[in-house]
């Protein structure tokens, strides 16, 4: 089959776009969406964490789903959800506002939210291991203008029109992710198909087959213990990431700021990222991806640091711009570094646990950060956040490099 790389890239540039969008839309603007449905501010609060631990739970299962089903494409599998998401989305606007209803379809909403993201980036793994050479990292340059956009757009929008525009927009954008991932094609190798249909004719593909439906989480943790152990360090300093957005307005009010001076810095910190990004593809080249991971380590203690040390509006510039060698760099190179030390059969689940740790991220530094700032202060939370920070690219610089790569590709 013959494939034109430059239209493939733009199919994932969309891809990436509508995804991150549909972030901002769904998961940005929940709060304002449900204060709007009458939730109260600890009610919103335990809504979101549970939908963040339920895409926990469910992430390596649906990834599962697509490393060992023989009828179920990564493809098809990500175009259902999505379509899946369009209709809870328009149930949320035209139904009644019931209180569970609500709960359940805002709920459910969110959970595959986070489960549909690691499936996502296994999209241009899926191309990458077929030798077509998708960009990822410009396609995620894409995703953080779209972000930024989405959440620009939306606010003035959602002041005009109301909160039901939000379940607009969120449908669209739902809508754009299945449309488009439907639209990517299959490679399919005519002699993969023929090595493909002889083995399962074998009694050995048959003992396969059932030795790996039995084959447990313990084991894939065996294999993969060093790999555990940096999830361990990523979740620590995830921890510190979503803390530190969450409540970020608390952070700059107490050095003096204003929620002017909060826009200018999310601008500040998502602009930063694009550069990054649509250069990322040249930078892995020379860098491995385990190396980057480290890197963007120092760089989220850095930011951390910066944080808790400012005591003005200026220096928290500074400290926003570490976004560009942090989330930035992490992001693809996270990508990267599951493709490089998974066994092709645990692509899927890997980035699923990967993308897993940034979500539990967000439950713990949520959770802590609010009972901190109300039992200690915001300084003690950005403390807080500095030793997990710390914490957690200790454990990455101790154990990324243990699990060696795998060639599999």
């Amino acid at each position: 089959m013959k494939i034109n790389t430059n239209k493939m890239t733009f199919q994932y540039c969309i891809l990436q776009g509508a995804y991150w969008a549909s972030f901002c839309i769904i998961y940005s603007f929940a709060t304002v969406f449900l204060l709007d449905r009458g939730f109260s501010n600890s009610q919103i609060g335990v809504i979101i964490a549970a939908g963040n631990i339920l895409g926990v739970v469910l992430q390596p299962v649906f990834a599962s789903i697509v490393d060992w089903s023989k009828t179920i494409t990564l493809h098809k599998l990500t175009g259902i959800l999505a379509a899946i998401m369009a209709l809870l989305v328009l149930f949320l606007y035209v139904l009644p506002n019931l209180f569970f209803a609500v709960v359940l379809l805002f709920l459910m909403t969110d959970t595959l939210l986070q489960v549909i993201q690691p499936l996502i980036n296994s999209v241009s793994v899926y191309y990458v291991n077929k030798g077509i050479n998708v960009d990822f990292g410009a396609a995620r340059g894409i995703g953080s203008l779209s972000y930024a956009a989405a959440s620009y757009l939306l606010g003035g929008l959602v002041e005009r029109y109301g909160c039901s525009v939000i379940l607009v927009a969120g449908f669209l954008m739902v809508t754009i992710i299945s449309a488009t991932v439907f639209s990517m094609p299959i490679i399919k190798e005519a002699a993969e198909e023929v090595c493909a249909k002889s083995l399962q004719d074998t009694p050995s593909h048959t003992i396969s087959q059932e030795s790996k439906e039995k084959e447990s989480i313990i084991f894939f943790i065996g294999r993969y213990k060093y790999f555990m152990l940096t999830l361990a360090g990523i979740t620590l300093i995830f921890s510190f990431h979503n803390m530190n957005n969450s409540y970020m307005i608390q952070i700059i009010t107490n050095v003096g700021g204003t929620s002017a001076d909060l826009g200018r810095l999310l601008a500040i910190a998502a602009i930063t990222e694009i550069p990054v990004m649509f250069l990322f593809s040249r930078i892995v080249k020379h860098v491995k991806s385990s190396a980057l991971l480290v890197v963007s380590s120092v760089f989220f203690i850095l930011k951390a640091f910066g944080y808790f040390a400012a005591g003005n509006i200026a220096l928290m510039t500074i400290a926003a711009v570490m976004q560009m060698g942090s989330f930035a760099i992490y992001i693809p190179a996270s990508v990267y570094y599951v493709n490089e030390v998974m066994e092709e059969r645990d692509k899927f689940k890997g980035q699923a646990l990967m993308t897993g740790t940034n979500t539990l991220g967000g439950v713990i530094g949520s959770l802590l950060g609010g009972f901190l700032i109300d039992q200690a202060g915001v300084s003690v939370m950005n403390l807080a956040g500095l030793v997990m920070a710390v914490s957690g690219a200790v454990l990455v610089f101790l154990f990324v490099f243990r699990q060696k790569p795998v060639s599999n590709i």
